[in-house]
């Protein structure tokens, strides 16, 4: 296993794959040098949307959620230390965990605030322009007009650094077991999540263009 840190500030642009003279195997993967042996051919349609590579089998990335230690008890951290240990040795097999930096994901509030701004201009619809109630609507809807801006703002601005777990199977079938494996040996503490194909090539286009924010 092998927990490794790339910095996104590097000079150096790599790209997305170069085959190198190694056994068709688990082997086959360095995962010392991973990113720079990878070669994708597609992000597959589907629930999972796993990763077809181009020379060997597919990938799957999964994101692992951080927890504020400063926050729980000296019981909470030992438990959540306990568990990724747990997990570490349950797993037991061959992975690699990155750190990236994707811009902060608002879609949610964003949605939110436009429902809620959806009502007001609903509403402002049935009176008149003169009217208090209408006046006071007017405020409501500048106010949520401009924190839907600042939340656009904020997802072109502000990034998070983020860990993601790559899991690679020569197969779809047994990368399935290793996903459910990571999700369950965790003790339901250290859970690896799920990320949206939209992520994927976010993570995918960072990989190509290290100079480049997405």
């Amino acid at each position: 296993m092998v927990i490794k840190q790339n910095q996104f500030q590097r000079e150096v642009k790599r790209q997305l794959g170069r085959k190198q003279e190694k056994k068709q195997s688990q082997e086959y993967f360095d995962f010392h040098s991973c990113v720079e042996l990878l070669d994708v051919k597609s992000i597959i349609d589907n629930r999972q949307a796993y990763i077809q590579l181009v020379d060997y089998g597919y990938l799957q990335l999964m994101e692992i959620p951080g927890k504020d230690l400063g926050s729980l008890s000296y019981n909470e951290i030992r438990r959540t230390i306990d568990n990724f240990e747990k997990w570490l040795t349950a797993f037991n097999t061959d992975i690699q965990i990155e750190t990236t930096t994707l811009p902060t994901n608002t879609d949610t509030q964003i949605m939110d605030l436009r429902h809620h701004l959806s009502l007001v201009r609903q509403e402002m619809a049935k009176l008149l322009p003169d009217s208090r109630r209408y006046m006071q609507l007017h405020d409501r809807e500048l106010l949520l007009r401009n924190e839907i801006q600042v939340e656009e703002s904020i997802q072109q601005e502000i990034y998070n650094t983020e860990f993601i777990l790559w899991l690679f199977a020569p197969t779809t079938t047994e990368l399935d077991d290793l996903v459910r494996k990571a999700k369950s040996y965790g003790n339901n503490d250290f859970v690896p999540q799920e990320i949206t194909r939209v992520k994927k090539e976010q993570i995918i286009k960072q990989f190509n263009n290290m100079n480049e924010k997405v």
